[in-house]
């Protein structure tokens, strides 16, 4: 996700700056970004089945990196969380999914960090489609450099 080092550095120093653990802040992010990129395939899906078009992964291959983007920012956590998954490929993806919608819930400081979040991978995602050879990304994009970085 981070091309120069500075930039994890500086996302690391605001996440302690709000007393956000920088692993669980880092993992919180990243399950953030998976859901809101499934809540906009889920729509995408959606719609396709409405107009009498079958689903398929040409969805996710033909849906912009900017969908996602635009989802951070208009769609709010309880939309995001209506698209969360019902099955889970391990342990640590259902607590990590369990623990961001409890955070949903929370008030106080603790309430602040799903804004917060929000706010990191907004810019990330942003960083990364202007930052992309493509003049358009997709959602497949994201998903390759994840794998080409080690993150997938």
């Amino acid at each position: 996700m981070d091309q120069e080092p500075w930039r994890a550095t500086k996302r690391q120093e605001r996440l302690q700056g709000w007393d956000i653990d920088v692993a669980k802040g880092e993992s919180l992010i990243a399950t953030f970004a998976a859901l809101a990129l499934h809540s906009v395939v889920a729509d995408a899906d959606a719609d396709a089945a409405a107009a009498g078009r079958a689903r398929s992964i040409a969805v996710l291959n033909d849906l912009p990196l900017a969908a996602v983007v635009e989802a951070t920012t208009t769609k709010r956590d309880f939309e995001i969380l209506a698209a969360m998954p019902t099955e889970y490929t391990d342990e640590n993806e259902r607590a990590s999914l369990n623990y961001f919608r409890l955070l949903s819930y929370q008030s106080g400081r603790t309430g602040l960090w799903l804004p917060r979040l929000r706010t990191e991978l907004r810019h990330s995602l942003i960083t990364l489609t202007e930052r992309s050879c493509l003049s358009a990304p997709t959602c497949a994009d994201l998903g390759q450099w994840a794998e080409q970085a080690g993150l997938a």
